[in-house]
């Protein structure tokens, strides 16, 4: 009985992490180049239980603990372009058969990876994303002065028509990709020993990447979630319920 009630507890647990990980998909469908993310369920190890008889064990069978999060995957698969028509609005397009690229740029002290092109020019006239964080070229931060600049499909960066800078545009080997750890506003970072290479990937500017969710799916997957909540919620009070007849009822003297 009260293995049921773990069992069921686990699958809870679970349910409250997958749900947490679709809302987020949710609440970044709008985001340009938000990748979306699923949370994979795996199972404790296995127990071989056994009993007692005469003195001696004997093999009674084995027993699955519980379910668990297993890892949280990021789907890298490129979201839909749209034309925005913003010399600031930067899109990448991989190479066929080629990993995903990414735009870098320098968050703090840390360098960081994003496919979310949706740039500014700040006051200094350097190109930096949303949050302020500056567009990385072969030559360090990106200056452009104002948006009247231009990047061509090698992502040179010209400005009255001389070039000023390449836009540092790098992938990982596939192995590495699930390494990336993402950390909001559009930004992964790469752990230590995991090195970013050249990517052969074009550049749009003018249009975004859109985010690659799947509306449909997510609020599928939420409202099975919500049932497989329910279920184990009820395996819990009904196994409960049967615990407190048997504390309270059985055996009791009438």
């Amino acid at each position: 009985m009260l293995r049921g009630l773990y069992l069921a507890a686990t699958g809870m647990v679970v349910q409250e992490i997958r749900q947490d990980v679709i809302a987020n998909n949710l609440a970044n469908a709008t985001t340009g180049g938000y990748k979306a993310q699923t949370a994979a369920v795996g199972t404790f190890p296995e127990m071989l239980l056994q009993r007692m008889e005469e003195g001696r064990s004997a093999p009674v069978g084995y027993f699955a603990p519980g379910v668990m999060l297993d890892q949280i995957y990021t789907n890298f698969a490129p979201g839909p372009l749209e034309e925005t028509n913003r010399s600031t609005d930067l899109a990448l397009i991989d190479a066929p058969g080629e990993t995903p690229a990414f735009f870098t740029v320098q968050a703090g002290d840390t360098e960081a990876y994003t496919r979310n092109g949706s740039f500014h020019v700040d006051a200094r006239g350097f190109l930096v994303t949303a949050e302020g964080y500056p567009v990385q070229g072969e030559r360090g931060a990106v200056y452009v002065g104002t948006a009247a600049f231009k990047v061509d499909g090698d992502g040179r960066v010209l400005v009255d028509g001389q070039v000023i800078d390449r836009l540092r545009v790098v992938t990982f080997p596939g192995e590495n990709l699930q390494l990336l750890e993402g950390r909001g506003d559009g930004l992964f970072y790469a752990p230590a020993g995991v090195q970013p290479l050249p990517a052969a990937a074009q550049i749009k500017q003018g249009w975004l990447e859109r985010a690659n969710v799947d509306l449909a799916r997510e609020m599928v997957d939420m409202l099975a979630v919500m049932r497989i909540y329910e279920a184990n919620q009820k395996a819990i009070q009904a196994a409960d319920q049967t615990l407190g007849k048997s504390v309270n009822e059985v055996g009791s003297l009438r």
